[in-house]
């Protein structure tokens, strides 16, 4: 039932209409959502200055949905790219 409503969820009529920089998280072992999904958002987002898909990887970690199998992760990941975006110093863990 989650997964059914969870589908009806989509950025696919407005991913255009993005006009700030965008950075898209995802797990490869996400079983809730798949990676094609948040592929097509950074896709679509055409008018975004600078759009990132980041997809953690089962070798990795945070390959679960919402990364849940290593946030840490996830969190050092947004950090870095928003003190990127914004200008920043970011001397967090994340690989770019």
């Amino acid at each position: 039932e989650a997964v059914a409503t969870a589908q009806k969820f989509s950025l696919k009529e407005i991913a255009d209409k993005i006009t700030c920089p965008l950075l898209v998280i995802h797990g490869e072992n996400d079983r809730q959502i798949p990676v094609e999904a948040a592929e097509k958002t950074v896709a679509a987002a055409i008018n975004s200055p600078e759009r990132k898909l980041k997809i953690f990887t089962l070798a990795d970690g945070g390959a679960e949905h919402c990364q849940a199998d290593n946030a840490t992760m996830a969190v050092d990941c947004i950090a870095d790219w928003v003190a990127k975006v914004l200008g920043g110093d970011s001397k967090g863990v994340a690989a770019e």
